[in-house]
């Protein structure tokens, strides 16, 4: 068969510890099977080609986490390992029940599981339809329907080993049979008594045994009567007719009574022995009288009484109480239990005078057991009691009421009757023991029997009513390493019960096929029905024999097993062991048990000696008498007299416990028969009786003895494999030719298209035909396949589809090398044009240099030349000079007597012309006198004749003119104001230019200065002028240098007039803003419903200029933050009820949380509101969120001065974070009657500092309004400006190209700081240090600066913490492999406390740690923490960083105080927990793995189980996202999970992503920044890192996908390594090794994931950690070492 194997299949194999394995076929062939598990893909495991494999199918996943069917009988492959696995899966996540076809499958899970059965639980599967929904109660309510609906009597049963929950199950069916049959009336005494009678039996039938603590040591089964009602329960959601249960009857079959007398260690006896001796002993011992009830309240018992203890003492007094030292149960109160087993006894109508006889009963057995006994001096073949035991005789005599000595000659004698006479002799010691223990058995199981007798005439079986349900609680099949009678019977129940439930099953495949319309062969299906035969068979059955053996004299052990080996030898469900002569082998259905025959005669006999028959017979206890003559067995010795004078009839059969046990099951099976079957197999699921711990082959044991498998058997028989047309035609189409396709696919019939389509396969393929029937069927809805067809189809659909995977990839991996191909080709010309640019700049630079020695050699030349020129032009210039002075003087002398001549001339004239001026001018002032008096005068005659006119003019002119003057004034006053500012910009700007003129027009004198000065320097070399021309030249330079100095002074001034030009703008700019800001938020209070009318043109403004804007991946739209007691809650709460008041119920469980998500519907949108808490301890969670939140509404008290404070602290930071701003106002205070505190204008003016907006109010409405109305005109600008502007941010692929290219080569921008290296400098360092540094090395200042080791175990994780909450020190915590954590207070460096500042840390409380030790180590032992038993697998702070939070694999999960190292919390699993984390937003609860694969969410308060999510494999590490929305969680199997935590409490599965063949070992998120996206940095046990990028969106802030960046190497295969990140330069990854190093990774770009590594460490470094400050690197290793390293700072030293 490894031939039909394809490549790629999944298939589960034999493993001796797991049962079965999930693996995967790698090659097949005839000879052997070559397969690789899942757990380790790098193995490989050779199967022989007839090993067992089972077809598994891939794991699907849903948003609980891995998909888990309610019906096994769904899944496509239906088996052993199928079924196994389902149900380990539902079990991890608290899905205890199961269906399995008709059985439902009941895992005891040994623990409360909350909610699971509620009343409203109940009610809710009170439907006239039952769900699909695997429950007790669902079963249950099949049953009630089926006798409602169809009139029919049906029959639970129930099965299972001990301690799988039977008890338990079958009180759960009981109470809804009861709660449903009651009706809407009220609970009446059947009710009550149906319900009662369960604690009753178990105080007489229930034992603790080594499996479990309430046993039932007995079968039971209940019929419960019902008759037709009225419509009733309409209020339950059921209708129709409903019965009302009217009556009930149990029967019990085989208690087992030797464990009154005998127990293993660690069993107990029947619960009510231990119950009513603690009740005696309450009592002192005195007094027997137990007045009830004490314990249980008088409302809640039936009535009071009065009980009888006499014989009762403290149980350690009784042989039969202490064969073992288990003597007491976990949280049970016997006396409490004794008061329920009075009151169920008065309940059910049990008399008092019948409650003391029982009790009575009970001591007798007791006291019994304590009589021992001897044999004579005289007689060593005789017995009497010993002397020390005969109060216990007598105190058994008196509790029986019979002579002591009659009692003591019937245990210690045997009489025998011949026809002459009585023979009396005695019985040697052991037989005398084997008669009291006899007798203490038949003294119970007649108690036992009374009060099964009395409960069911209390409850009443009416015999008229014939319509019953049935509850049938029986032992399951058993099979120990030693088997004796009583399993012989236990095991015979179940065959007949399994061949019942094989014919039922048989009957619904039967039915199936029927309504189907497909042949099927009864041939194959399985029968048990020979080993029925085998065991019940009337003459050759093993019971049969057994009973022969019992009535042949001399009969014994040896001769029955003698006699069953002869008459079944060669049976093939019987065997023999040669080697052990007494034992024989059955093979039941549920596999082969072996049994030992010893004692099978004695137990199945289970007679009294008649001596002690008559004792009891002549006691005068009528209630005893009557108990022994009323049972069968000893009815013939008390009434013998009776039965001789009866006339003569047939023989009385003789009695044994396997006839009656026979006849009792004849007759259950009978009614049974008549019934309608449900089926309710309880499993065990792990011998310890531990919650959460699933043991598969345990499980896989019971589920082969408890017939679940045989069911699959049975039902999958036929054709196993099942599956409806269209599926069919999906997944067989590809492997048809095309012309049958193409020719199939239109017809609409999908019964014939698949009739069509696999009557070609089976000829294409050459499908295997069975030995009986066809190898499938098409049916009216499904197709059915035997499972060789299926396999031959659908091995080669796999081949197929791998073939065409192989071409797919192919295509794929042909156009990725394309691509890289086209990007090397792109590279290569990019690389060819750099070389060649290169040599075209050399050939330049050497061009240039022979240019240049050209140019120097001219230059030489033309100096030379020059020299010469100079000193002949010199001499000219001398001869020149001489006879130009010659002719000057000459010239100089003439010009000066002309000039003077001039000068004569010049003064004579001037005389002449004088004095005829005067004369002119004193004629001219005559005439103009004469003149000006002419006209005065006559202007006078006018003036006095106009004058009266005139006068009303003139008053009211100088009025107006001083009403002008006072307005001009006004006008001239405002607008002085307003053009002081333009006008004192105007004169700076005239007098910057003038300046600016100046020193332009002093350069330019400046440079006539030079060229004078250059002139006299060549004068200065004549001889004959030295000393005039020297002086000239130091005038000169003397006004050079006041020049310079005049032009410094002036530049400097301009500068200075500059820089105040620019203040004085910023100011009126900044001024301007500020006052269209309060324009806007004046307007804004009285239109805040209304868009602003200014909000577009700011808007406008906001992005022409560039202004910050929320950008990135915003998760929240509003973040609601402030100071305590600002009122934000409040707030909240109104606008949550005033807009969506259904998640008030939501807000008020999430309030208390330091951060709580909120989903406000507010009309058509939807709010995302973060509340944040205002603790103080939190604020650094607080503003992390700023940077993902759009809008931060800020609140402030305005009758609280101190809140606006922390106000205005947010504010900037929030602005610094780039989040919209703004500023609220609670006026809750001021409108109950406080005054305002706060100044108004200051927030306003902050808010505008901001770019935010200031608002007060007693309501947040209106804020979120204008939120949203801003965001959405904001949103259309943007969006506006994108599509309008015509270059944009887009780049095209060729840029891409060249950038990519650029990036390549390193030459794209790396930004400030890109070769820092890792880690900020923190220490000095010394000059020696810097000498002995290599150059070039960015690591090279990177030093160990200290070693810590506490103990030589190996270090797990570390941690820093508490960075924010003290300045001189952070704490650094270690844990290590043998269980122990020490917590380090590492005390920062000058260089690190100088970084920080003031603000950022709260006042210290305690100043005791903020001094480093006097050794100056700067590291002290801050607390050990000693609690855990072995390694600790995970350690990090809390959110509040007050307490440590440790995982271990001693499967606990413990909080620790860090100060005190304290023990606060514990937590414990079921299995090894890998690690934890705390939600967010919600530090009450937190998530923590197991390596059952599945993921908890625990309330930290109460410890309750929130939530349980189901992986394929264990969880090894977990983070969050800077969002605290999405979980990662990485798998032993290489794979990330990802979660959402959008609600407080729980989490969604989202996807998952395969990344790795080794394990994830540590995930580390790193948030955007430096341009690139958020990603993981991730640890692998494949040798490698990888780094993952993280895509947000759609819809904006939703994690959608995960995108592997980059593996880089990291020696790593077996130690769980961690790795950690620190932002020095644009980011490293600093990861541990296996090869003793430190690995750091460059992720910045351009730098090729460049690898540099830390020497220092002599063994693997397992955990590294970088503190927030990014100053301090810690590196553990496996020998305890835990090395700080630190970056050294050399700027002081001078190079």
């Amino acid at each position: 068969m490894g031939d039909h194997y394809a490549q790629g299949t999944l298939i589960w194999i034999k493993h001796e510890e797991e049962v079965w394995i999930q693996a995967e076929i790698v090659t097949s062939n005839d000879k052997e099977i070559i397969v690789k598990a899942a757990d380790d893909p790098n193995s490989r495991i050779v199967l022989g080609p007839h090993e067992p494999i089972f077809l598994r199918t891939s794991d699907v996943f849903t948003s609980e986490g891995l998909s888990v069917l309610d019906d096994l009988c769904q899944l496509t492959h239906l088996h052993e390992p199928a079924v196994l696995s389902s149900l380990q899966n539902r079990f991890d996540i608290d899905k205890i029940y199961t269906f399995t076809g008709p059985i439902l499958i009941a895992l005891n899970p040994f623990k409360r599981i909350p909610g699971l059965y509620d009343d409203d639980v109940l009610k809710s599967f009170m439907t006239t339809k039952p769900t699909g929904k695997p429950h007790v109660f669902n079963t249950a309510n099949s049953t009630y329907r089926g006798i409602c609906d169809r009139k029919k009597s049906q029959t639970v049963l129930i099965s299972g080993e001990s301690g799988a929950g039977k008890t338990e199950t079958t009180k759960f069916v009981m109470k809804f049979l009861a709660e449903a049959g009651k009706g809407d009336g009220e609970v009446t005494s059947v009710e009550k008594a149906v319900l009662e009678s369960n604690p009753l039996l178990e105080a007489f039938g229930n034992a603790r045994t080594l499996r479990n603590d309430n046993s039932s040591r007995f079968g039971k089964f209940i019929e419960l009567q019902f008759q037709g009602g009225g419509k009733e329960n309409v209020a339950l959601g059921m209708t129709g007719e409903n019965c009302r249960l009217c009556g009930a009857r149990i029967q019990t079959y085989l208690l087992e009574k030797v464990r009154v007398c005998d127990q293993q260690e660690g069993e107990r006896n029947y619960h009510l022995f231990y119950e009513a001796c603690a009740a005696a002993a309450s009592l002192g011992g005195s007094n027997f009288d137990y007045e009830f009830p004490k314990v249980l309240p008088q409302d809640k018992v039936k009535g009071s009484a009065t009980v009888n203890l006499e014989g009762f003492s403290e149980l350690s007094k009784f042989q039969y109480l202490t064969r073992s030292t288990c003597t007491t149960l976990k949280d049970q109160d016997d006396i409490e239990y004794f008061e329920r087993r009075i009151n169920a006894m008065l309940t059910i109508g049990i008399s008092q005078h019948d409650i003391q006889q029982v009790l009575r009963m009970v001591a007798a057995v007791l006291h019994m057991g304590n009589v021992k006994f001897d044999a004579p001096p005289n007689n060593s073949e005789g017995s009497a009691p010993m002397s020390e035991c005969m109060p216990s005789m007598e105190m058994a005599s008196k509790l029986l009421s019979v002579e002591a000595k009659a009692l003591e000659s019937a245990l210690c004698s045997n009489t025998r009757v011949t026809r002459s006479e009585r023979i009396r002799s005695p019985v040697n010691v052991r037989t005398a023991s084997d008669n009291r223990d006899a007798l203490a058995k038949a003294v119970y199981g007649l108690v036992f029997s009374f009060i099964v007798h009395q409960t069911n005439i209390s409850i009443g079986y009416v015999e008229d009513v014939k319509l019953f349900a049935g509850v049938l609680d029986i032992f399951g099949f058993e099979c120990f390493k030693t088997n004796s009678f009583e399993q012989l019977c236990i095991n015979f129940t179940n065959e007949r019960l399994q061949q019942f439930f094989n014919s039922f099953v048989f009957k619904l495949e039967e039915q199936l096929y029927e309504r189907e319309g497909i042949e099927w062969d009864p041939l194959d299906f399985p029968d048990n029905q020979d080993a029925v035969e085998m065991l019940q068979a009337k003459n050759t059955g093993v019971f049969a024999i057994l009973d022969e053996e019992c009535v042949v004299p001399q009969g014994s052990d040896q001769g029955f097993c003698n006699k069953l080996i002869k008459q079944c030898k060669g049976h093939r469900r019987f065997d023999e062991i040669k080697t052990k002569p007494t034992w024989f082998v059955i093979k039941h259905f549920a596999g082969p048990v072996s049994y030992c025959s010893e004692g099978f005669l004695d137990k199945n006999k289970d007679q009294l000696s008649n001596d002690i028959i008559e004792c009891m017979g002549a006691s005068t206890n009528e209630f005893i008498v009557t108990l022994f003559k009323q049972d069968i067995k000893y009815s013939e010795v008390l009434n013998a007299d009776a039965t001789q004078d009866q006339p003569g009839g047939k023989k009385k059969k003789k009695y044994t416990v396997s006839s009656e046990f026979k006849d009792q099951l004849a007759s259950l099976m009978d009614i049974v028969d008549v019934t309608e079957p449900h089926f309710i197999r309880c499993i065990k699921p792990n011998p310890q009786n531990l919650p959460d711990l699933y043991d598969r082959k345990g499980v896989t044991e019971q589920l082969r003895y408890g017939g679940v498998l045989q069911v699959v058997q049975v039902s999958r028989a036929g054709y196993p494999v099942r599956i409806n047309h269209q599926e069919c035609w999906d997944d067989f189409k590809i492997i048809a030719s095309p012309s049958i396709i193409a020719g199939l696919k239109h017809v609409d019939d999908t019964k014939t298209r698949a009739q069509k389509l696999l009557e070609h396969l089976t000829a294409e393929l050459n499908v295997p035909k069975p030995n009986h029937g066809l190898p499938w069927a098409v049916g009216k809805t499904m197709v059915f396949f035997k499972l060789p067809a299926f396999e031959r189809m659908k091995f080669a659909r796999l081949e197929l589809m791998v073939k065409s995977a192989t071409s797919v990839q192919a295509a794929w991996r042909r156009k990725v090398q394309m691509s890289k191909y086209q990007a090397i080709r792109l590279f290569a010309k990019h690389v060819q044009a750099t070389m060649r640019l290169k040599q075209a700049r050399l050939e330049l630079l050497r061009i240039r240099q022979v240019g240049a020695v050209v140019k120097i050699q001219g230059l030489g030349r033309r100096y030379v030349e020059r020299k010469k020129y100079l000193g002949m032009l010199t001499k000219v210039i001398k001869l020149q000079a001489w006879r130009k002075g010659i002719t000057g003087r000459k010239a100089a002398k003439e010009y000066k007597k002309y000039r003077s001549a001039l000068k004569i001339q010049r003064c004579w004239k001037r005389w002449v012309l004088q004095r005829l001026y005067k004369v002119l001018r004193q004629t001219i002032f005559l005439v103009q006198e004469r003149w000006r008096v002419h006209a005065a005068k006559s202007q006078m005659k006018k003036l006095k004749q106009e004058a009266k006119e005139v006068g009303a003019l003139l008053a009211k002119s100088e009025k107006a003119a001083e009403q002008a003057a006072t307005l001009r004034k006004r006008n001239e006053e405002l607008e002085a104001h307003q053009l002081q500012l333009q006008s004192e910009k105007k004169s700076l700007h005239n007098k910057v230019t003038e300046l600016e003129e100046k020193v332009e027009k002093m350069k330019t004198q400046m440079d006539e200065v030079k060229d004078q000065a250059e002139e006299a320097a060549k004068l200065a070399a004549d001889s004959s002028k030295m000393v005039v021309e020297t002086e000239s030249l130091k005038k000169l330079e003397s006004q050079l240098d006041q020049r310079n100095e005049e032009i410094e002074q002036v530049k400097a001034a301009l500068v200075e007039m500059k820089e105040k030009t620019a203040k004085q703008g910023e100011q009126l700019q900044e001024a301007e803003g500020r006052y269209q800001q309060l324009l806007k938020n004046t307007a804004m209070q009285s239109m805040a419903g209304l868009a602003p009318a200014g909000g577009a043109a700011r808007s406008s403004a906001a992005l022409a200029s560039g202004s910050k804007r929320p950008t990135g991946n915003r998760t929240s739209f509003i973040q609601l933050v402030g100071a305590p007691d600002t009122g934000k809650t409040c707030l909240l709460e109104s606008l949550i009820q005033e807009c969506d008041p259904a998640q008030l119920p939501k807000f008020n469980e999430q309030k208390a949380n330091f951060m709580a998500h909120h989903q406000i519907q507010m009309g058509e949108r939807l709010l995302k509101l973060l509340d944040c808490s205002g603790n103080q301890r939190a604020s650094h969670l607080v503003k992390e969120r700023f940077s993902r939140s759009t809008w931060v509404f800020i609140v402030y008290d305005l009758a609280k001065k101190e809140s606006l404070d922390t106000a205005l602290v947010l504010t900037q930071e929030a602005h610094a974070a780039g989040a919209r701003v703004l500023l609220f106002g609670n006026k809750y205070n001021v409108d109950k009657g406080q005054p305002v505190q706060v100044d108004v204008a200051s927030a306003k003016d902050a808010a505008v500092r901001a770019e935010g907006v200031a608002m007060e109010g007693s309501s947040l409405l209106k804020a979120v309004e204008f939120a949203y109305n801003d965001s959405s005109e904001e949103t259309g600008m943007e969006q506006q400006a994108e599509h309008g502007s015509p270059d944009g941010k887009g780049k095209s692929s060729i840029s891409l190209a060249i950038d990519s290219v650029k990036s390549w080569f390193g030459s794209a921008d790396r930004g400030k700081g890109a070769n820092q290296g890792v880690l900020r400098p923190s220490l000095k360092g010394t000059k020696a240090m810097k000498q002995a540094r290599k150059d070039g090395d960015v690591n090279a200042d990177l030093r160990p600066v200290q070693e810590l080791q506490d103990s030589e175990s190996a270090v797990t994780c570390i941690c820093f913490g508490q960075e924010r909450l003290h300045k001189a020190y952070v704490l650094l915590a270690t844990a290590s492999k043998d269980g122990t954590v020490v917590v380090y207070r590492c005390y920062r460096t000058e260089m690190e406390i100088a970084m920080l500042a003031d603000g950022d840390f709260p006042a210290e409380e305690n100043s005791t740690f903020s001094a480093p030790p006097a050794d100056h180590s700067n590291i002290a032992v801050h607390s050990r923490l000693v609690g855990h038993s072995r390694a600790i697998t995970s350690i990090f702070f809390n959110l509040l960083e007050d307490q440590l939070v440790t995982t271990s694999i001693d499967k606990s999960v413990r909080f620790w105080g860090i100060d005190s190292g304290e023990m606060l919390k514990v937590f414990t699993d079921s299995s090894p927990v890998p690690v934890a984390a705390f939600l967010p937003f919600n530090p009450q609860v937190f998530v923590a793995a197991n390596s059952n694969a599945v993921l908890r969410l625990v309330n930290v308060q109460n410890g309750m189980v929130l939530q349980k999510l189901k992986v394929e494999t264990e969880v090894r590490a977990l983070k969050f996202d800077d969002t605290g929305l999405f979980l990662l969680a990485g798998t032993k199997s290489g794979s990330i999970h990802v979660l959402e935590a959008s609600d407080q409490a729980a989490l969604k599965f989202k996807f998952k992503v395969n990344l790795a063949r080794g394990g994830v070992t540590c995930i580390t998120f790193v948030p955007a920044s430096y341009g690139q996206p958020p990603c993981l940095l991730v640890n692998t046990s494949d040798s490698s890192a990888t780094i993952i990028d993280c895509t947000y969106g759609p819809p904006a802030g939703v994690l959608t996908n995960l995108a592997v960046r980059q593996r880089v190497r990291v020696a790593h295969s077996l130690l769980p390594l961690k790795c950690c990140y620190s932002p020095s330069g644009q980011g490293y990854l600093i990861s541990g090794s296996e090869d003793k190093e430190v690995y750091i990774y460059s992720l910045a770009k351009g730098s090729n994931y460049k690898m540099q590594y830390l020497k220092h460490h002599q063994v693997p470094v397992v955990a590294v950690a970088v503190n927030h400050q990014d100053t301090l690197l810690a590196s553990a290793d496996s020998l305890g070492r835990i090395v700080l390293w630190r970056r050294m700072d050399f700027s002081h030293i001078p190079d």
